[in-house]
């Protein structure tokens, strides 16, 4: 049996997830999940939670045949610390790395909602991460792209456009519940707050219905050395949607050219 072990840390809360691949058409079977506040602490507690999620599932670190990770957007140190501790974990194991969306793996954990989900992510800065999503037989469909902006503006825009209820999720709601749900008035509904952020098993869902090459779905059912070569490590990148204040502050000082991607480096284009 092979497996596939997903963890997000772009949050303030650190979230795991280990599942067996039983067939290259059908979403991998969960066998273990963990996930806990970490404000702050992903650094040192991450890599020590998956050790024990490992032993605790009783399977050989050599059996995790994929790694898959939360790529964002969220809090930029909290990306970075997943997105690196997966690329050498995965090289490590010699395993393809895949990503998922952070903001994906929040609405998963409504699979079973049937309707409109607004998932807002905080993105620090007065800003937000918004997305909207249709759940639907059991299924989380994303109805828009990745981006970041004032929660004022998302509160106008889905004042004019959301014209059913909608299920508000994400931790943005912490500091913007009053704006988002005072301009949807009594369409909008807010989800229990211990759900605002990924589960070890909404991070597989959404890791197994993201689409295209170098995907879970895709590299599932290669050998492994097709699939490592699909998904090698060195390939995946972060979702920042912006720079941050240090590559900012380096672009208006001329120091370097940053691509819009928000990701600096050779090959540094192309983020999703």
């Amino acid at each position: 049996m092979r497996y596939v072990l997903a963890f997000d840390t772009a949050t303030e809360h650190v979230a795991i997830g280990l599942a067996a691949l039983e067939a290259p058409d059908r979403m991998p079977r969960m066998m273990a999940e963990k996930d806990f506040a970490a404000p702050r602490a992903a650094l040192g507690a991450l890599l020590p939670a998956v050790r024990d999620v490992v032993r605790e599932a009783g399977i050989p670190a050599g059996r995790i045949a994929i790694v898959a990770v939360g790529r964002g957007p969220g809090s930029f140190t909290g990306v970075r610390i997943g997105v690196a501790s997966a690329k050498g974990l995965a090289h490590g194991l010699g395993a393809p790395l895949v990503g998922l969306g952070t903001l994906d793996a929040v609405a998963w954990r409504f699979s079973a909602h049937e309707g409109l989900l607004a998932v807002v992510g905080d993105a620090m800065r007065g800003e937000v991460y918004p997305a909207l999503f249709r759940c639907s037989g059991g299924r989380c469909t994303r109805l828009e792209e990745d981006c970041v902006e004032k929660p004022v503006v998302t509160a106008e825009r889905w004042a004019r456009t959301v014209t059913e209820p909608v299920l508000l999720a994400g931790n943005g709601l912490t500091k913007y519940q009053g704006i988002l749900a005072g301009a949807l008035g009594a369409r909008a509904t807010i989800a229990d707050e211990s759900l605002w952020t990924p589960s070890g098993a909404s991070l597989i869902a959404a890791a197994w219905t993201e689409a295209g090459p170098g995907s879970l779905h895709s590299v599932a059912g290669l050998d492994p050395v097709s699939a490592f070569e699909e998904a090698h490590p060195a390939i995946l990148l972060p979702v920042y949607t912006r720079l941050s204040d240090a590559e900012e502050a380096e672009q208006q000082r001329g120091a370097v050219s940053i691509p819009p991607s928000g990701v600096s480096g050779p090959g540094a284009g192309g983020v999703s």
